[in-house]
């Protein structure tokens, strides 16, 4: 990443790219890119469209993955932590 960041935004993008969808897939990605950008809202953004898996959207209860949901939105709260300040 080649802007500064808050602690709360490095937990949030650690616990996104590295951990949860992997290097080969966040670098390449619209979010890292907006992010390296310094569209942080846009970025924010992305986070919340990786909600898929094995092409199921986790939105839909039925699916049973929809603790990826929950888990963009805390990721995305905390890399979106004080980018309004």
């Amino acid at each position: 990443v080649h802007i500064p960041l808050t602690e709360p935004q490095k937990a949030g993008i650690a616990s996104f790219c590295p951990y949860n969808i992997g290097p080969g897939k966040c670098f390449p990605s619209t979010f890292y890119r907006k992010l390296n950008e310094g569209d942080r809202k846009g970025a924010c953004a992305e986070i919340r469209r990786w909600v898929y898996d094995g092409g199921k959207d986790c939105h839909n209860r039925e699916n049973q993955c929809y603790g990826q949901v929950i888990r963009r939105d805390q990721e995305s709260a905390l890399t979106c932590w004080g980018i309004n300040q």
